[in-house]
């Protein structure tokens, strides 16, 4: 027999033995799986659950990245001053401060130069002030020595023409002449004489003015240079603010170069402090000043502190990093005073929005001890959020049974960040699963177009 023959022989029976073994697991396939099905209906589902609760419902806004501030507290900042700034001296941050100690000094160089500068000007305005004032004293002088002389020859005059009292009437009149040109020189000489005066007045005044504005700006030079070094008026906590530096606000350091007027550090009364955060758009009209809070500090895990809302920004302006998001500006007044509480600690601040019922709509029999167990009324029923679902336009939960989940649709109300109110199809007794089990059998095999076989076998209905 040929090797061509032997291979023809072969393939139809390789072909059977494929065919079978698919066959065979394809049966099994469906045997397990029929047989999971029927485990599924005899007995329960396991799933996570949880108990309907009944009491006072919380609703409430977490307020992240809040920043522990003192609310109120000594501002130091950079003097108002011509020239750049530079940082070159700062006090340790976090250490106490007594009055009279350097708490920040700037570079001093260019100041002291100006002072010098001013000095000197002052000094070469005086000096013009002597000149001018010597000048004048020699020329009024020189004037007052003319008008004597002038007076001399208006007497000598006088005295010709009464000499001239016998003799000829042309030396007569010649005399007389000689005596009004003195006249009139002397006249002339005393109005030179004032008008040099008022010139001299104007001319002292001018340098006198300037000899005042010489010293005003040595004064205020040396005021500059005073200021550079900033001692603390008050004892207290040093902390160091923020500044632009850039793009973003940083802490300020040696080195920074910071502009006039800008509060670079701040001395801080620790017997209030307050939480400086901050609320999306989106929220803050659920925000009211005097709103209770509750905050912790990521550096003290424990206790919990309170206080409550005392200032909501009018205007809101864009979130750090996130030019998309506007955001207000939040302050919440602690009402503990405790001595590890530093400004600048970082505070997660979560804000009882409302509590359902109110305090002040149950009556004193209605409030339930803190221990208690019991039924009572006036509280409402509220689930966890992961325990509804939505199917087919329906709210759904799926409330155990003796053991298995029974599909229920309920009515909802308010809400917080993990539970619901459930206003209707639950009872204070009832436990409702936290995951929806059909998604047990759609992941063991179970297709779209199954879902109503899943849901039966799960016992879908009371």
């Amino acid at each position: 027999m040929s090797k061509e023959t032997v291979d023809r022989n072969r393939k139809p029976h390789a072909g059977i033995k494929k065919a079978l073994l698919g066959l065979g697991i394809v049966a099994a396939l469906a045997a397990a799986l029929m047989g999971f099905r029927v485990v599924l209906e005899d007995e329960p589902v396991a799933v996570a659950s949880f108990p309907v609760k009944q009491g006072e419902f919380v609703i409430t806004l977490t307020l992240n990245n809040g920043e522990l501030s003192a609310v109120e507290s000594v501002q130091i900042n950079a003097p108002r001053v011509r020239g750049q700034l530079k940082i070159t001296q700062l006090f340790p941050e976090g250490d106490i401060v007594d009055i009279g100690d350097l708490v920040i000094e700037f570079d001093k160089a260019e100041f002291e130069k100006r002072v010098t500068e001013a000095e000197q000007g002052l000094e070469a305005t005086r000096a013009e002030l002597e000149k001018t004032l010597a000048n004048q004293g020699v020329e009024i002088g020189r004037q007052e020595s003319d008008i004597e002389n002038k007076g001399a020859e208006l007497r000598l005059a006088h005295l010709q023409v009464a000499k001239m009292k016998f003799e000829a009437l042309v030396e007569k009149e010649e005399a007389k002449l000689r005596e009004k040109q003195a006249d009139l020189a002397l006249a002339q000489a005393t109005r030179k004489l004032e008008a040099q005066n008022i010139v001299d007045r104007a001319e002292r005044r001018k340098r006198e003015l300037e000899e005042a504005q010489e010293k005003r700006d040595l004064d205020k030079a040396k005021k500059d240079l005073e200021s550079l070094s900033v001692l603390a008026e008050t004892p207290g906590l040093v902390v160091y603010e923020k500044i632009w530096k850039g793009s973003r606000p940083e802490k300020i350091r040696v080195g920074d170069e910071p502009w006039g007027g800008a509060t670079l550090v701040t001395l801080p009364d620790l017997s209030r402090i307050k939480v400086k955060t901050y609320v999306n758009e989106v929220d803050v009209d659920k925000l009211k000043v005097g709103q209770r809070a509750a905050i912790k500090l990521d550096a003290l895990p424990e206790p919990t502190f309170h206080g409550a809302i005392t200032s909501i920004a009018a205007l809101g302006h864009e979130k750090e990093g996130d030019k998309n998001v506007k955001v207000f500006d939040i302050e919440i007044e602690l009402e503990e005073v405790d001595k590890r509480l530093k400004p600048g600690m970082s505070a997660t601040s979560v804000v009882v929005i409302e509590t359902v019922p109110q305090a002040d709509t149950l009556s004193a029999d209605e409030v339930p001890p803190a221990s208690s167990e019991e039924e009572f009324t006036g509280f409402p029923l509220y689930i966890p959020i992961d325990a509804v679902f939505e199917r087919g336009g329906k709210t759904l939960v799926y409330r155990i049974v003796d053991g298995k989940p029974s599909q229920l649709e309920v009515i909802l109300s308010k809400r917080n960040e993990n539970f619901v109110i459930v206003e209707e199809g639950l009872g204070p007794d009832d436990r409702v699963a936290l995951r929806d089990p059909t998604v047990v059998l759609e992941t063991l095999g179970g297709m779209e177009g199954d879902e109503g076989e899943a849901e039966q076998a799960v016992s879908m209905g009371e």
